[in-house]
Formats: C-alpha cells, structure tokens, sequence
C-alpha cells in the first residue's frame, strides 16, 4: 500500500519538507533565506540599539526605506525580473554595512551611529529598509513561483532558516568583534546575490 505523504498530516510534512530542501533550487536559495535572517537581525535589533538618542528617527527612516524599496523595487521585478532587483538590494545591503562599519566608534561606550551625525543615520536607515524589502521581494516571488504547488512547506523552510541564522547571528555576536559581524553578513548577502542568479539564469 502507498504510504500517505499529504503534507496536512505530520509524517507527510516532515518528508515533503526534506523532499524540498535537497532540491539543487532550494540548496542555490539557501545562502538567500540565511542572508534574510541575517540582515533582519543587524537591522531590526542590533543596529538600533547602537544609534543613541535617534533609535526613534532610525526606526521611522528603516520603515520609509521598505515603503520606497516595496513600491519601487516590486515595479522594477514585473518591468525587468529578479536579477536588476537582486543587484540593487544587494549593493544597498553592502553599502549600508560598509557605512555602518565605517561609523564605529574609537570609543566602544559610544553609540555607533550617533557620532556620525545626523544625515548619516537617516541614509543607512533608508538603505536598510530599501535593500531588505527589495531582497524579500525577489525572494518571496522566486520562492513562490517555483514552488507554487508547496508553497506552505517551502516557506516553512523559509522561516525555519531564518530563525536559525537569527539564532546563529546571536550566538556570533557573544565570541566575535562588530567588524567580523558586519563583514560576514556583507558576505551572506554576497553569496545570496550569487545563489539567486544562478537559480533565475536561462537554461
């Protein structure tokens, strides 16, 4: 007798969820799906705990950036596709780690972003916002297009990586430098450019 693999039961979830993940599609958008977590955890958590007396601007400034990023860039993915998309997300993720960087303070009592002025917490806030929405975006449709038929499990998978590289993230905050935080979140972002441009290429 045919063994059941209906992904409502939980027997046939865990085996639909392993059938997906050891597809050659879903292991090149991994780095993609750690890079999400990633990113979201140096935004949305760290990074404004560092900006002193304008967490309240910085926060404000990240949610106009994903505005902008979620109208400019989803009209950019149905005009020119996921690769344009991709490559803009990524440099501004770059860019904004590199600036963040750059910002550090001599003086690690100091707020990171709040020696630098003004302007500066207003442009890596906007950058932020701009190239995470931009990255969900080619994610989320690359994600749900390949895999409309399981979508329920495949963003799972999703959520499931990111919270691990969340998890992950945390674990290498505690051992290592703010320097090799940002440089290897700047590199997850890279390999996720990379992972999905080989996913969306002509065959």
């Amino acid at each position: 007798m045919k063994e059941d693999l209906n992904p409502r039961t939980f027997a046939g979830l865990i085996k639909d969820t392993f059938s997906l993940v050891i597809l050659k599609q879903t292991l090149w958008l991994l780095p993609s799906m750690l890079a999400a977590g990633f990113y979201f955890t140096m935004y949305c958590v760290e990074i404004p705990t560092m900006v002193g007396t304008h967490l309240a601007l910085f926060g404000m400034m990240v949610g106009v950036g994903e505005l902008l990023g979620s109208l400019l860039l989803g009209r950019i993915i149905s005009t020119f596709g996921y690769v344009l998309v991709t490559i803009i997300s990524g440099v501004l993720a770059i860019i904004s780690l590199l600036l963040t960087c750059t910002s550090l303070p001599k003086n690690s009592e100091d707020a990171v972003l709040n020696t630098s002025g003004l302007a500066m917490v207003v442009a890596v806030a906007i950058s932020y916002g701009v190239s995470d929405a931009g990255h969900n975006l080619a994610l989320n449709s690359i994600i749900g297009r390949l895999f409309s038929e399981r979508s329920e499990v495949i963003f799972c998978v999703l959520s499931c990586v990111m919270n691990l590289a969340a998890m992950t993230w945390y674990f290498i905050y505690t051992v290592v430098a703010w320097e090799t935080i940002i440089v290897a979140t700047g590199l997850a972002m890279f390999s996720s450019m990379l992972g999905i441009f080989i996913v969306v290429r002509p065959k």
